[in-house]
């Protein structure tokens, strides 16, 4: 059986053939519900508000992205506190665990790999050339990952991840090099290094270095 190229969570997704995304995932716990809630609340009523008063198609379209980048910064803003919830990945072993799951399946040619950030409570990677849909292969890293997570915790069956994944589609260079900055930058923005160089568990491949900030 053909897997699907469209699957559906919160909203309907379609993957290109040759789509590059910008995924991020966090831990479970790792926000309170009520400001998700709110968060998700006045994304909708702004979005609604743009279609309704931007009528040109293009101008609409970069409208929804900027408020889109907008809505993402706020939670990863939120989660780079680290005011909430489990920060597990600040554990060395946890996070390398996690990091290397991203590097196995680039090696096994699942996908190739631009760029993967891990942080003390979420996790940024940008994907291209992916060979399955992209919501097996997060399922994947995201089973094993919980399982020997849990293993190294000394938990059983408790829920380590969200369900749910930020994934979007970068449609063009500038955007590429908006996402790579952006995720590699991470760690330097709350002041965990100095330069995204010094972040142990950040990888660029070689051919995007030239993005890098």
């Amino acid at each position: 059986m053909n897997e699907p190229t469209h699957y559906r969570r919160n909203l309907p997704h379609v993957q290109p053939e040759n789509g590059v995304f910008n995924i991020s995932f966090r831990l479970a716990g790792s926000l309170p519900k009520e400001i998700v809630i709110q968060l998700k609340t006045a994304h909708e009523l702004r979005k609604k508000e743009l279609s309704l008063t931007i009528k040109d198609e293009k101008l609409l379209h970069e409208a929804l992205c900027q408020e889109k980048q907008l809505y993402f910064g706020k939670f990863d803003d939120l989660l780079d506190a680290c005011s909430h919830g489990p920060s597990y990945l600040k554990q060395p072993e946890i996070a390398k665990l996690v990091f290397d799951s991203f590097l196995y399946w680039h090696e096994a040619q699942r996908y190739k790999l631009i760029n993967v950030t891990v942080m003390a409570n979420h996790v940024h990677a940008i994907l291209y050339k992916i060979q399955k849909p992209l919501f097996r292969i997060l399922q994947s890293i995201k089973t094993y990952t919980s399982t020997e997570a849990n293993l190294i915790l000394n938990r059983v069956g408790e829920k380590f991840w969200m369900q749910e994944s930020y994934d979007h589609l970068i449609r063009n260079r500038d955007e590429l090099g908006h996402w790579i900055k952006y995720n590699l930058n991470n760690p330097v923005k709350p002041g965990l290094c100095q330069h995204w160089s010094e972040w142990q568990f950040s990888f660029i491949h070689s051919e995007f270095l030239h993005y890098a900030p």
